[in-house]
């Protein structure tokens, strides 16, 4: 039998108990080899899968997923093929399958339907001024951007956030308020095309502070809004979490994913930007009750996407049910490994430092992998791959070291790019 022990096969579906406690599909053991699915099932159940896979997941995901269009662009100026997809830019598939071939890496599948009657887009108008895109929104909200920030990598400006005052909150709450949501049936049929799936299954599971009051308020006012006028906060998260539980849960409950994946952002370089406290009141409620009906749908793995320091976070996610956070930016001071001692069942994601793949940088290549990845694969429960996404920097050579060292790492066979070493 498979790993030279004993398995005692349970009727229940395709999976069997081992004796040493050891998740392993049937399937697998019959074809000799897992799928995709059966390997993001045995890294979060801290199992041995045949390799171990560059996984990219929605919101950062490393040097798994591509790139957006002029860091696309830049790959192909520096050596990568013209025909490896992987481009990010509006209104265009970018064709992930191709870049999954080239790469070797992967990623879940994600639903590509709202169950519900969609609320109505904010109108903006859009003006230039000098080097610089304005965006205005019809509740007042100003962006300043470069110009094609939509397809480069810049972070833009908030000028003025959609909701500064009550009155702000009501015009933007009525305009964005989905409408009536689909009958059962129609949430099973168009969910039928994710059954019998050899990937695992990404569904988004909503947001609190971060996704929810910083995105709408701006951090300053997020945040002294808990102290100054946390009824108003509660009112503004209560809308928010009634939309998760409307359209999002009956998506859990029928689905069944192997993921769910949150987007946070509720840190920053030095640690959580709300106090632990706050935490508990505003945002806890929403993650527990979320993690327990993912408990009874038996997802695997309920995940939160946060930027900057979440040392401090893994503890009051962990309390709320949440079993993985990524990306760990490294700049921002994360260190796994002691958050592998303190958390020895915590999936973790992530934490090789993007710049190490910019042009002059490919001498740090080695250090950063091989002074990482293999100490904390050793342990179980990681996904090895960048701390964000790639660099408009990037060079094709230097992918291409990072990506044939790590997949040597991880004993991963993908993947059609030329093999070269790091120094």
């Amino acid at each position: 039998m498979a790993r030279g022990f004993q398995c005692r096969i349970q009727e229940i579906g395709n999976e069997q108990t081992c004796g040493q406690g050891s998740w392993i599909a049937i399937s697998s053991i019959i074809r000799g080899y897992m799928n995709d699915l059966e390997r993001f099932k045995a890294i979060v159940h801290f199992e041995k899968p045949d390799y171990v896979p560059i996984f990219g997941f929605p919101g950062a995901p490393g040097m798994a997923g591509g790139a957006m269009k002029k860091t696309h662009q830049r790959l192909v100026e520096t050596g990568m093929p013209e025909y490896v997809g992987g481009c990010w830019e509006p209104g265009k598939d970018p064709n992930l399958e191709s870049w999954y071939k080239y790469w070797g890496t992967t990623g879940p599948m994600v639903v590509d339907f709202f169950p519900g009657e969609k609320p109505e887009e904010l109108k903006v108008e859009k003006r230039i001024e000098g080097e610089y895109e304005i965006i205005e929104d019809e509740c007042g909200g100003i962006v300043r951007q470069v110009i094609d920030n939509d397809i480069t990598y810049s972070m833009p400006e908030f000028v003025r956030y959609p909701v500064r005052d009550r009155s702000s909150w009501i015009v933007f709450r009525d305009k964005r308020t989905p409408g009536q949501r689909w009958p059962l049936e129609k949430i099973d049929e168009a969910a039928k095309k994710y059954d019998n799936r050899d990937r695992p299954l990404a569904v988004y599971g909503g947001s609190t502070w971060g996704g929810c009051l910083r995105s709408l308020l701006g951090p300053e006012l997020a945040s002294t809004i808990l102290y100054d006028d946390p009824d108003w906060a509660r009112e503004i998260l209560q809308w928010h979490y009634w939309q998760f539980r409307t359209y999002l849960f009956p998506l859990i409950e029928r689905l069944r994913p192997e993921a769910v994946v949150c987007g946070e952002d509720i840190c920053y370089k030095s640690g959580m930007i709300i106090s632990p406290k706050h935490f508990r009141e505003f945002c806890s409620p929403y993650y527990q009750e979320l993690c327990s009906l993912c408990r009874d749908c038996g997802v695997d793995m309920v995940a939160i996407d946060t930027d900057g320091n979440a040392m401090e976070f893994v503890k009051l996610a962990e309390e709320c049910g949440i079993n993985a956070i990524f990306p760990f930016e490294v700049k921002a001071g994360n260190d796994l490994f002691a958050l592998r001692r303190k958390h020895p069942r915590f999936i973790l994601m992530g934490w090789l430092e993007k710049e190490i793949i910019n042009e002059g940088n490919g001498h740090l290549i080695r250090n950063e992998i091989m002074s990482k990845v293999p100490w904390l694969l050793e342990r179980g429960g990681y996904f090895p791959n960048g701390d964000h996404g790639i660099q408009p920097d990037v060079t094709f050579e230097n992918l291409c070291k990072f990506m044939t060292l790590l997949h040597e790492v991880c004993n991963n066979p993908e993947g059609e790019f030329p093999r070269i070493h790091p120094e």
